[in-house]
């Protein structure tokens, strides 16, 4: 088994639910491609390798997802403090 070096351009997003899971996101110049992994632990269990048309799709999803999110936010009722 040989050891793959993280690529320089890496960015890793961990889970908040802990246990070492999270997302590592990195761009291959060489090859073209955006892949982004899912890892637990030390353990890489999935990728995908997105071209770019294909990485623009997912952000402008996940912009989208934020916008929803942030706009539920903004209807939920505001806390009131409780008198006394």
């Amino acid at each position: 088994m040989s050891v793959v070096p993280v690529p320089a351009h890496t960015r890793w997003v961990p889970d908040p639910r802990g246990g070492g899971r999270g997302v590592r996101v990195s761009a291959h110049p060489e090859s073209g491609v955006v892949v982004v992994s899912l890892w637990r632990s030390d353990e890489c269990v999935a990728t995908v390798r997105l071209r770019p048309g294909e990485a623009a799709d997912l952000a402008s999803a996940l912009t989208a997802s934020l916008a929803e999110l942030a706009d539920l936010a903004d209807q939920a009722p505001a806390a009131h403090p409780r008198a006394g």
